[in-house]
């Protein structure tokens, strides 16, 4: 009898089990082979096979089940959710590669934990709508930003705008290195064409940011990080053609892993076209070449990243009334004023062109001392080197200093000449950073060492009536320029209780300018400052769906070096921004210009659930001394800047997004702001006389009262669309405002335009797509067709003074992605 209970208990248990299947796909749909999968605290476990299928042998639906892979973040789940279900397909998330993480966690935000306004953009919908764009058109559709491109299709020169601060204050990196030029503080996203194909994540973080990597942010922060590489083998190609002769070419290549321990990744891309202004064409190359290695408690990666470009200068607007010609907005000039009435200009020449190469290198290092503790450290490179050719037909023989005192003997001023200017700018750097979990949070510490240097030169390419004994060796003006970095930070996020915690960060920066060698004039200096920036957060959760935070931040940022000094312009007139002794000397101690100072207040609260999210944020930036655009655009097209003495920017942050169904969604997001000069004023000759004219009350200049974004995205079986609609409010175009007419009254000759506002616009982008997997031999399938301007609209998106910049008429883009 004993032995019969026995036998029916253990033929009862053989029955009571239970064969549960499934599958295992990536974020983009891919079956992914060899996943170790187990119940967990026990020993009985499998894998996935190639098709990413598996079947484990399971007691009960009372226990969870482990998924594990070295290139996915773990999944844990119950299982008892899919007793009922007849579809078990589990999703893996891509890991971020390990010695990636440490170097942006601090940078990045976490949802219900973050004080702070923040927007992340995953893989897989950089998959789904990114084909050619540029990173300030593709994040143009975030809450609080907009963007404006010079050439108006968005290719070659674009800018971006958060909650309107320009991009020389927003804070920029790629996989936690700084991206901003030392000197200049602004990125030119078109050295770094095509990037996107290998960002992993971008997550964009609006107002005060963090001060962990480079410069605190005042407008925002920008963190991507590549994640290029894949669990298995893969080979991608692409071909894009569109409007105004654009194309793009791309194939990609990925070694997925190789005995669970290494991989490689090479990318390489050509991006051309002729643009949509006159003489606006563009030749990007690009390429990314990655290799990791993976060991048990240490990760090394290696990124070599660039390419060289090439383009068609088109640095300078047109005036407010050609922008709703269809002809004349396209027109594309060197210099252009308007003179009782008629237009005088002339047009760029065929031969104003740049040429530019920026390579990266970076090496990554992340070493595990236990569970708790993480060591990383970042050495990075980059080399740049380039030039841009362009009219000096108006340089008299005192600007190019083809004079006697320099040895001429010049008979008459030269004639179509073509100056060239040439920049070199080397840094490099190291950034070790610690991070340490305890009981409560965590806290993350470490430094920056940046050593930054370039040389800059003007010369003559060519032109007629120089002199006989002039060589292209000539300078007419030289000098080097440096920068030298030493940040260290602390981050502290401490976990008050299971709802509440405290973000505590401080920065302390020590920046240090210098010019050297200034040929002609000897105009050297250093000039040093010393920041700190803390910050501090608190979030409360009121439970897993919604929280709410409070944040403040105090932020130093100092001025660009040719604030102080524009020595490339010494020959027509620029002299060093500082003060003079008695004796009229300058006093290197004591610059004209300040850095500005911003304390800023934010708060906001969140809820998110399955098929509905919402949030609201409230911002308040007051300043000291800050840095606006003047009105001008310098020789160059970059605006003119200076400080304003007292000013502010308010503002609210809506943003929602609704998922009706699992084919369709919306999502909403607008921002209100007032930004205004509270205490300021400016320097203008009237009858030859410098006067003071006063801006109090006036708004700043580049910030859009209203601006708003709305998507709608509809997904079926393959097929994919996404209308995108943006409308942003109108602005002005220098710090008069509403006010020019009233100006140009009492101060006649103050400028020499009438009319300084950007008008509203609403502009409407279109992308179709299909995609299949697994067809004909091919792992995926991907046609697409994306329409910008779908509408056919004649705006501006931007202007600075009397110069406008259109935005492209409607055009489009196709292309076809095949992956191996």
């Amino acid at each position: 009898m004993k032995n019969l209970i026995i036998l029916l208990f253990f033929v009862s248990s053989i029955f009571a089990q239970i064969n549960f299947k499934g599958q295992v796909i990536n974020s983009s749909g891919d079956p992914v082979p060899g996943v170790n999968i187990f119940i967990e605290k026990t020993s009985n476990g499998t894998a996935s096979d190639r098709n990413g299928f598996f079947s484990i042998t399971i007691k009960s639906y009372n226990a969870k089940l482990v998924l594990s892979h070295i290139a996915f973040k773990k999944q844990i789940v119950d299982l008892s959710e899919f007793k009922n279900k007849s579809e078990t397909v589990f999703t893996l998330k891509e890991k971020v590669l390990s010695s990636q993480s440490v170097f942006v966690e601090a940078a990045l935000g976490k949802r219900n934990q973050t004080p702070a306004a923040f927007d992340q953009i995953n893989r897989k919908e950089i998959e789904d709508t990114y084909t050619i764009q540029d990173v300030p058109v593709f994040l143009s559709t975030l809450p609080s930003s907009t963007f404006y491109s010079e050439g108006g299709a968005g290719i070659g020169y674009n800018y971006l705008t958060i909650r309107g601060f320009d991009q020389r204050r927003i804070s920029a990196s790629i996989n936690g290195i700084p991206q901003n030029d030392p000197e200049d503080h602004n990125i030119y996203w078109h050295n770094l064409t095509d990037l996107l194909s290998t960002a992993g994540m971008i997550q964009v973080q609006r107002g005060a940011g963090s001060g962990v990597t480079g410069y605190p942010a005042v407008g925002g922060s920008i963190n991507i990080i590549t994640s290029p590489f894949s669990d298995k083998p893969r080979m991608d190609f692409g071909a894009y053609y569109g409007s105004y002769n654009t194309r793009k070419y791309i194939a990609e290549l990925g070694s997925g892993l190789i005995d669970n321990k290494y991989s490689v990744y090479v990318k390489l891309s050509h991006t051309m076209s002729t643009g949509y202004k006159q003489q606006n064409w563009v030749d990007f190359k690009s390429f990314y070449v990655s290799a990791a290695r993976y060991d048990k408690n240490l990760t090394t990666q290696i990124n070599v990243y660039g390419g060289p470009i090439s383009d068609g200068l088109t640095y300078t607007g047109v005036p407010k009334s050609f922008v709703k010609d269809k002809e004349r907005r396209r027109d594309n000039y060197n210099w252009w004023g308007i003179y009782d009435g008629t237009l005088v200009k002339t047009d760029r020449r065929t031969d104003e062109v740049e040429s530019f190469s920026q390579p990266h290198f970076e090496l990554l290092n992340e070493y595990r001392v236990n569970k708790n503790l993480t060591l990383n450290s970042a050495l990075f490179l980059v080399l740049g080197n380039g030039y841009f050719d362009y009219d000096g037909s108006w340089a008299d023989s005192s600007y190019l200093r083809l004079t006697k005192e320099n040895g001429f003997n010049l008979d008459g001023n030269p004639k179509n000449v073509l100056i060239r200017a040439m920049v070199e700018n080397n840094q490099w750097g190291w950034i070790p950073r610690m991070s340490y979990k305890h009981k409560n949070g965590e806290l993350i510490a470490g430094a920056e060492i940046r050593l930054h240097k370039s040389v800059h030169w003007g010369g003559i390419n060519y032109g007629a009536n120089l002199p006989s004994e002039i060589t292209k060796d000539f300078r007419y003006y030289y000098y080097e320029g440096g920068k030298d970095i030493l940040n260290f930070f602390v981050n502290e996020n401490y976990n008050l209780t299971d709802k509440f915690n405290i973000l505590l960060e401080a920065q302390f920066a020590y920046h240090k300018y210098r010019i050297e060698n200034e040929k002609y004039l000897d105009n050297e200096f250093e000039i040093d400052d010393f920041f700190f920036n803390p910050r501090i957060g608190l979030n409360y959760k009121f439970n897993k769906k919604s929280s709410a935070y409070f944040a403040f931040a105090r932020v130093n940022r100092e001025p660009r070096l040719k604030n102080y000094y524009d020595a490339a312009e010494s020959s027509g007139g620029a002299t060093p921004q500082f003060e003079k002794d008695k004796n009229g000397n300058y006093d290197w101690n004591s610059p004209l210009v300040k850095p500005e100072t911003m304390n800023s207040f934010d708060a906001g609260y969140s809820y998110s659930q399955k098929n509905l999210s919402f949030s609201v944020n409230l911002f308040y930036m007051l300043f000291n001394d800050e840095i606006v655009k003047k009105g001008q655009l310098d020789r160059f097209g970059q605006p003119v800047t200076g400080n304003m003495e007292k000013t502010v920017h308010s503002g609210i942050e809506l943003s929602g997004a609704v998922k009706v169904s699992k084919n369709l969604e919306f999502i909403l997001n607008g921002t209100y702001s007032n930004n205004k000069i509270l205490d300021g004023k400016t320097f203008v000759k009237v009858n030859s006389k410098t006067t003071e004219v006063s801006l109090d009350d006036n708004q700043i200049s580049g910030f859009p009262e209203i601006v708003f974004n709305g998507i709608v995205k509809f997904n079926y079986r393959g097929f994919s669309s996404t209308f995108i609609g943006k409308y942003v409010g109108d602005f002005y175009s220098d710090n008069y405002g509403e006010n020019l007419a009233d100006y140009i009254s009492k101060y006649p000759g103050i400028v020499d335009y009438t009319d300084n506002k950007v008008d509203a616009y609403f502009a409407t982008n279109l992308i179709l797509s299909y995609e299949a997997r697994n067809v004909a031999n091919l792992q995926n399938f991907k046609v697409f067709i994306q329409v910008n301007n779908l509408f056919d609209k004649l705006y501006a998106t931007n202007a600075v003074g009397k110069e406008f910049f259109p935005a492209a008429e409607r055009h489009f883009l196709a292309g076809i992605q095949i992956g191996l």
